[in-house]
């Protein structure tokens, strides 16, 4: 029990962290900064295959709690990123 919940919150921290890493990318895309986009870019396309990967690998019942997880991290990750202007 106590790995899946550590299982559920790094899904949902991986998210947010994900999330922040679009958000970057995206302002540096707008900024036409493209040495910081590019790099953003391959992080944030590995990362996502990884995590996806891991997500999929598990059963079908625990795959949609680690899905909603990672949504839950993405979204708390977009807020965060659009409500810090330093970021």
């Amino acid at each position: 029990m106590v790995t899946i919940i550590i299982q559920l919150v790094s899904l949902f921290l991986a998210g947010i962290f994900i999330d922040l890493l679009v958000t970057r990318y995206t302002k540096s895309v707008a900024e036409k900064k493209v040495w910081s986009a590019t790099v953003l870019s391959g992080l944030i396309t590995c990362a996502n295959f990884v995590l996806l990967t891991l997500i999929i690998k598990e059963s079908s019942m625990s795959g949609i709690f680690d899905i909603m997880a990672y949504a839950g991290g993405n979204t708390v990750g977009t807020y965060v990123g659009m409500m810090k202007k330093i970021f």
